[in-house]
C-alpha cells in the first residue's frame, strides 16, 4: 500500500450500538447491562464504554469542571513537598537545604517533638521562607517555630507562600494560610469519595458562617489522601474545585484559588511485602497530579515501620520522575475532555452536593460529629470495603493474593510523631495479623491431589495461594487414588489439617471411605445438598473463590497448637 493509498484510506464509522453487539458477542451472549457495568463503593455506576454523545449530554457541565479546575489552580505544576525527619533545629536545618537541592520544592517542618529554636536558628529559617514555599505541621506544645515571622521584615510579609496545619488558631502574615479543611480523618475511618467531599463542603460552612467570606476563603486550605483507585481519585480532586465554584457562587461570590495539598493514603498501605507500595504510592500521585493538587506528599514505602534514608528518598524522587518523564507539570488539566472522567467529576459533584445537604439538615458538621451520625454512616462503608477485601474483590499484592507465606511482619509500628496514622484504618490489617499468628503456632497441613496433576492443578494452585495469605506453607502430596492412600498419608506424615483438591466424581468415590482425625476441606464450591453428605461422612467445609478469607484462615490457624 502506497502513501497516497493509505491517505484515501476511510475507516466506517461504528455506533454504540455497532459496539454492544460486539461487545454481547464477545462475552458469550451476555447482556453488557449488567455483566460489563460496575459499581464504585459510594454507589456510581461505571459505564464499560463512554462516547462524545453520552458527554454531550451533560450539556455546559463539562465546561463549568474544566473552569473551576483552571481557576482554582491557576498554573499548570505542583510542589514536592516530602517531609523532613530531624533531630534537632540545626538537623533539620541541614537535611532541608540538602532536600531543596535534590528536588524538594518546599520547606517541610512536621513536628516530632518538641524544638526549642535558637535565634540564629530562625535567622536561617527566614532566610528558606523568603525564598521557598513552606508547609508547617505543629502540635500545641511546638509552636516555638512560628517565632520565625519575627526575623522576616514586614516589607517581605506578602511574599510570603505557605500553609500552618496547627492544633491551635495561629496568626501569621502575608499570604500564609492558617485554615485548614482537613478530609484526612474522614478517609482515615473508612470514608468514602462522597464522604471526603461532602465532609469538606460542611466543614467550610461552618469556617466561613464565622467570618467574612472573603478573608476566610482567602486564609483556607485543604487537604486530601488519594487513594488507588486511579480514576477516582483524579476525579475527587477534581470534583472539589467543582463544588468550590458551586459553593461560592452559592454565597454570591466568586470562587477564589484554594491551595489543595495531597498526600499518599496509607489506607491500601502494608507491612507484608512493603515495596508494592511503591506500586501503590505511585499509582496515587500520579493521580493526585492529574486531579490538579497544588503539592504532594507521598509517604515511603516502610513508613508503616521504620522509614530510612534510602526509602525516603526513592519516595522524593517518586513525584520527580512523574515530573521529569510525564510532562504532566506542563499542564494545567490534563484529563479535561476525557468522556469518562468529565461524566464521573458531574456523578461524584452530584452526590457529594446532596451528601453536604444531608449533613446541614442533621444540623452541621460539628452536630453530626458529637451526634455520631457521620462517624457510623462511615463505619457501615468501611465495613463494606472491608469485606471486599476480605473476599479478594480488592486485591492487596503480597499481602491478600500473591502472598509469601515466609515473609515474616515486622514488629516496628509508625512513630509517636505520625498519631493520626496510628490510628488510621487499614484493608491490610487482619492479613498482617494472621500473618503474626502463623508464627505463633504449629500446624501441618496439605493439599491432597486426588488425581493426575491436569485434572487438580488449578485447585491446588488456588489453595496453596489462599494458604499463603495466612502464612501457611502446606505440604503437597503425589497423586493418590483412593481413600485407604489418603488415610495412610495423612497419619505417615501427621497432618493436622488438608485441602482435598480432585474432579467431583474422585470426591464422591473417596470421601465416604476416609478414615482420619485431620481436619478436611475441599477446594470448589458444591451444591449445599451435596455438602452436607459429604460433611456427615468425614468432612468439615470448603475453600472457594469470593468466600470470607480471613474469616476462613483464622478456623484454619485455631486449629493449631501454640508454637514453643
Amino acid at each position: 500500500m502506497t502513501i497516497d493509498s493509505m491517505k484515501q484510506t476511510k475507516f466506517p464509522k461504528r455506533t454504540y450500538e455497532d459496539w454492544l453487539q460486539a461487545a454481547e458477542k464477545a462475552i458469550g451472549g451476555k447482556p453488557v447491562d449488567p455483566t460489563l457495568k460496575t459499581q464504585t463503593i459510594e454507589g456510581v455506576e461505571l459505564e464499560p464504554l463512554y462516547t462524545k454523545e453520552m458527554l454531550e449530554t451533560l450539556g455546559d457541565l463539562p465546561a463549568f469542571q474544566q473552569d473551576a479546575v483552571r481557576n482554582g489552580k491557576k498554573e499548570a505544576g505542583w510542589l514536592i513537598a516530602q517531609e523532613v525527619l530531624s533531630e534537632s533545629p540545626s538537623d533539620f536545618l541541614v537535611k532541608t537545604k540538602e532536600d531543596l537541592l535534590k528536588g524538594n520544592d518546599m520547606v517541610v517542618y512536621t513536628s516530632s517533638q518538641e524544638f526549642n529554636w535558637t535565634d540564629q536558628e530562625l535567622a536561617q529559617l527566614a532566610e528558606l521562607l523568603i525564598k521557598h514555599p513552606f508547609y508547617f505541621k505543629l502540635t500545641s506544645e511546638d509552636t516555638d517555630i512560628l517565632r520565625v515571622f519575627d526575623f522576616i521584615e514586614e516589607t517581605q510579609h506578602s511574599g510570603l507562600r505557605g500553609v500552618i496545619f496547627s492544633e491551635e488558631e495561629t496568626a501569621a502574615p502575608g499570604n500564609v494560610r492558617t485554615r485548614l479543611v482537613d478530609t484526612i480523618p474522614v478517609h482515615h475511618a473508612g470514608g468514602t469519595i462522597i464522604h471526603e467531599l461532602g465532609v469538606a463542603l460542611s466543614i467550610l460552612a461552618e469556617t466561613i458562617k464565622d467570618g467574612n467570606y472573603k478573608e476566610t476563603a482567602a486564609k483556607t486550605w485543604v487537604r486530601f489522601a488519594v487513594d488507588t483507585q486511579f480514576f477516582q481519585e483524579i476525579t475527587k480532586l477534581r470534583a472539589f474545585r467543582g463544588l468550590w465554584k458551586a459553593f461560592s457562587e452559592a454565597y454570591g461570590e466568586e470562587a477564589v484559588s484554594m491551595p489543595v495539598y495531597t498526600e499518599t493514603s496509607v489506607r491500601s498501605y502494608s507491612k507484608l511485602d512493603p515495596y508494592v507500595n511503591l506500586l501503590r504510592a505511585g499509582n496515587a500521585s500520579f493521580a493526585a497530579v492529574l486531579g490538579g493538587t497544588d503539592a504532594h506528599t507521598v509517604h515511603p514505602h516502610d513508613f508503616l515501620t521504620v522509614s530510612q534514608p534510602s526509602s525516603r528518598r526513592i519516595a522524593r524522587n517518586v513525584q520527580l520522575v512523574i515530573k521529569e518523564e510525564s510532562h504532566a507539570s506542563r499542564v494545567l488539566d490534563a484529563s479535561a475532555g476525557s468522556y469518562f472522567i468529565e461524566h464521573l467529576t458531574n456523578e461524584y459533584i452530584d452526590a457529594s452536593w446532596n451528601y453536604f445537604l444531608e449533613i446541614e439538615e442533621a444540623g452541621g458538621y460539628s452536630e453530626v460529629i458529637k451526634s455520631g451520625w457521620l462517624a457510623d454512616d462511615i463505619q457501615g462503608k468501611w465495613l463494606e470495603r472491608k469485606n471486599l477485601a476480605a473476599e479478594r474483590k480488592i486485591s492487596l499484592i503480597g499481602t491478600n493474593i500473591y502472598a509469601n507465606p515466609q515473609e515474616a511482619v515486622k514488629d516496628h509500628s509508625i512513630d509517636a510523631s505520625h498519631l493520626e496514622y496510628i490510628t488510621a484504618k487499614r484493608l491490610a490489617t487482619p492479613f498482617e495479623k494472621l500473618r503474626a499468628r502463623s508464627r505463633e503456632v504449629e500446624l501441618k497441613t496439605a493439599i491432597i491431589h486426588l488425581g493426575p496433576l491436569k485434572d487438580v492443578k488449578a485447585k491446588s494452585d488456588f489453595v496453596e495461594g489462599l494458604l499463603a495469605v495466612g502464612g501457611i506453607e502446606p505440604e503437597i502430596s503425589p497423586e493418590l487414588d483412593d481413600a485407604e492412600a489418603l488415610n495412610n498419608y495423612l497419619t505417615d506424615h501427621h497432618i493436622d489439617y488438608a485441602v482435598l483438591c480432585g474432579l467431583q466424581e474422585k470426591l464422591e468415590m473417596v470421601i465416604p471411605a476416609i478414615n482420619s482425625n485431620t481436619v478436611l476441606d475441599v477446594a470448589g464450591k458444591y451444591p449445599a445438598e451435596l455438602m452436607e453428605t459429604w460433611k456427615s461422612a468425614s468432612l468439615s467445609d470448603a475453600v472457594y473463590s469470593g468466600q470470607n478469607i480471613v474469616e476462613k484462615l483464622e478456623q484454619i490457624l485455631n486449629l493449631g497448637k501454640k508454637a514453643l
